[in-house]
């Protein structure tokens, strides 16, 4: 092991200290040479990680939401969104935090298959690698990158990075000293060494022997980060200091923040097209929009300072463009900002964002060393390019298309939407699999080998193994009786634990009093019995005029990985407002944000075979629990189950 100060890395710029760092680095690359030159034309995507599902993790994390556009003067700046929320009939979710829905329905990027599913859709679309939005050690963030650092080994070459975003720290140390704040810092850096990219270095982007920090900013002042390069780092012997390429978003869009920070950083990144065009009145829904043909200005902007970044500054290794589909920030509040639209296409021409960027780079004289797409599976900025509901799988043919041509490799087609149908078929053999005495583990084994097939790139027998499993789902599907149950309450067969409270012909709940029901043991048995597909209904109405929350609390016997664990929300780059937190709890049915009092308004929540355990284990030996910090009234409360059992138990 070795101790070398990295902040001699940003000084590179003077001979005498580029001799000290040949001297006690002999077998480095020099960081002059550019190693990276012989690995251009690679794409990363940033990889968010705080979208969550109640029966992977026990709550729907940022799929759920509640935020103020402070600096907005939009039509409408607050927005609330409860994810628990569906359809009358349970097929799709009706408040999510996105103005684009998702194909695949909500899903957790902390579930492991879902990760698998993410790195096969970017190996299919010709994407090298994640950089994933890290905040630090603690952060949920960090569970995520040691899940994926597993999956992704199956997967090489495949590089998972560190999109570092330093202003989530700065938030949760708001009352700590600099000082403070500055160890933290390079405590968790000392951290990436020790546990990342010492034992993933396969893995770790790199630049010859320098692992690649993407830094994405507006959190560490100039003053703060220069004190954490001067701070020496332990070192392995095949490991140097970090390489770190800042967003031009907050390192360079302005000349005063470059003057700041370009003796600091090593190169740039793109991130979405940021122009500040103010709204007509037909798009008063936003306070700035761009066009598409801006989002190609801005690449041109980006294009300009990476390349001149690499022939004028000396520390200035490597430049990064950046593509992006489009955006639309309402369903994060634009965290705490302004609302800004860019359109994912042109209405005129009929051209895609997505294509006239790339476009944009594939006819540039000046090439970058890497594109970065922002985002795969940002849903609450809709910049993600997974299948979309109503626009499928457009934006992934888009990007196969263009990163074959800038690669200048052949990509196949047929991969695009394997994928998501490997996914789709996984989830229903693990819902199968909690049927008793129904045997999944061929389909399993079949699935298993579709992964590694996409992986390679066999396309054919992937998808012929595909068929083989669908016919595999439809024999077990003839073993298999489905009976439906419906349960209304209250009633002898759900009935109230504790005497309830009613006004005007309706259950009254409020912050001292709650309803607590529970099955008759005929009922809970036959819950317990069966594998099932269940959904809560009812009515509610809040009596008084305050932010509340409606929770639905279950028995069960389901505990957090860390129990009491909460997860921390943040904006990238918004000091205005901070972050926010959840509790993830398997007992919770749903957890419904009200604010508009006086009207009726109905609900229909999942009930999860895996979450609820329906054996009297609630407050009060209650099944449900209804709970609030306000006033409501509830009424026509039901539950409906679809039961699955194996014909004649066998």
């Amino acid at each position: 092991m070795m101790s070398w100060s990295h902040g001699l890395y940003s000084l590179l710029a003077l001979p005498l200290l580029l001799v000290i760092y040949l001297v006690f680095q002999p077998d480095h690359q020099p960081l002059q040479q550019k190693p990276m030159q012989q690995r251009r034309n690679k794409v990363f995507a940033d990889l968010t990680s705080n979208k969550f599902t109640r029966e992977s993790d026990g709550t729907y994390g940022m799929w759920s939401y509640h935020g103020i556009a402070h600096e907005s003067h939009a039509d409408q700046t607050e927005f609330i969104y409860n994810a628990d929320l569906l359809s009358h009939d349970g097929s799709i979710h009706t408040s999510i935090t996105s103005a684009v829905y998702p194909l695949m329905g909500l899903t957790s990027d902390m579930d492991p298959v879902y990760q698998e599913y993410l790195i096969l859709q970017a190996k299919a679309v010709g994407i090298d690698g994640f950089i994933l939005e890290w905040g630090y050690r603690e952060h949920q963030s960090n569970v995520a990158l040691l899940s994926l650092l597993q999956v992704a080994k199956k997967y090489k070459p495949f590089n998972i990075g560190i999109n570092w975003c330093d202003h989530w720290l700065t938030v949760d140390m708001k009352n700590k000293s600099s000082e403070q704040i500055v160890e933290k810092f390079h405590a968790d850096l000392q951290y990436l060494y020790d546990s990342i990219f010492n034992t993933h270095s396969d893995l770790t982007p790199m630049y010859g022997s320098h692992p690649i920090i993407f830094l994405f900013g507006d959190g560490l002042s100039a003053t703060q980060f220069s004190d954490i390069l001067s701070r020496p780092l332990h070192l392995p012997d095949d490991l140097s200091t970090p390489i770190w390429i800042g967003s031009y978003l907050n390192f360079a869009s302005t000349s005063e923040r470059w003057s700041e920070w370009k003796d600091l950083i090593n190169g740039t990144y793109g991130w979405v097209p940021n122009v500040r065009r103010p709204t007509p009145p037909s798009m008063s829904q936003w306070d700035y929009y761009s066009t598409t043909e801006d989002t190609v200005a801005y690449q041109q902007n980006v294009t300009n300072h990476g390349s001149n970044c690499v022939s004028e500054v000396a520390g200035c290794v490597m430049w990064c463009g950046s593509v992006s589909p489009g955006m639309d920030n309402r369903g994060c509040a634009g965290w705490g900002r302004e609302l800004r639209y860019v359109p994912r296409h042109n209405l005129t021409t009929h051209k895609s964002s997505n294509d006239l960027q790339w476009e944009f780079y594939l006819a540039s004289k000046k090439q970058p060393d890497v594109i970065v797409l922002p985002t795969i599976n940002d849903f609450p900025e809709a910049t993600t390019i997974l299948p979309l509901k109503n626009s499928t799988f457009t934006a992934l043919y888009s990007t196969l298309n263009h990163t074959s041509s800038w690669k200048n490799v052949s990509l196949d087609m047929r991969g695009v939407t394997l994928p998501m149908q490997w996914f789709t078929d996984y989830k229903k053999a693990e819902f199968y699999n909690m049927t008793d005495k129904l045997n999944v583990s061929n389909i399993f084994h079949l699935l298993e080998s579709v992964a590694v097939l996409i992986g390679h790139q066999d396309y054919v027998q992937a998808n012929n193994t595909l068929q083989i499993i669908r016919q595999g789902f439809s024999k077990l599907e003839r073993k298999l009786t489905v009976n439906t149950i419906n349960i209304t309450g209250p009633s002898k067969e759900l009935y109230g634990t504790v005497p309830p409270v009613f006004r005007d012909n309706s259950t009254y709940i409020n912050s001292t009093t709650g309803l607590f029901m529970a099955l008759t043991e005929d009922y809970a048995m036959m819950l317990r019995a069966h594998n099932y597909k269940g959904l809560l209904r009812f009515d509610y109405q809040l009596l008084e005029p305050k932010f509340s929350h409606l929770i639905v609390r279950s028995s069960s016997k389901r505990q957090s990985m860390s129990p009491g664990y909460s997860y921390a929300f943040y904006s990238r780059n918004s000091p205005s407002q901070s972050g926010y937190k959840v509790k993830a709890d398997f007992a919770e049915v749903c957890n419904l944000m009200v604010k508009t009092p006086g009207k009726w308004k109905s609900a229909v929540v999942h009930l999860y075979k895996s979450n609820q355990s329906w054996d009297h284990s609630g407050k009060h030996a209650s099944d449900l629990h209804f709970a609030t910090d306000a006033s409501f009234l509830l009424r026509n409360i039901s539950m409906s189950f679809q039961l699955y059992k194996v014909k004649n138990g066998r």
